[in-house]
């Protein structure tokens, strides 16, 4: 249990709290387009382009949420294990 504090530390960031940040982002980027009367989960594009990303939308965000969810999931799944073992 001593690595694990270690490595828990060494994130800064419960695997939880990832949990939640995904989701927040996911949902929150899913239902952007409501407000301008859209359907549920409807892409929208920002007009500016990036310099590194190009075009970015409100998918890309979407998947970002997801990215973190699993991140986190993946996370605490470990360290759960670790903890048995």
């Amino acid at each position: 249990t001593n690595s694990l504090t270690e490595v828990r530390q060494a994130l800064r960031v419960e695997p939880r709290t990832l949990i939640g940040v995904g989701l927040l982002v996911a949902v929150s980027s899913a239902s952007l387009s409501l407000f301008k009367g859209l359907p549920f989960m409807t892409g929208l594009w920002y007009s500016e382009t990036l310099p590194v990303l190009g075009k970015i939308g409100t998918p890309v965000i979407f998947d970002m949420g997801v990215y973190i969810v699993v991140v986190g999931v993946t996370l605490l799944i470990i360290f759960s294990l670790i903890e048995e073992g």
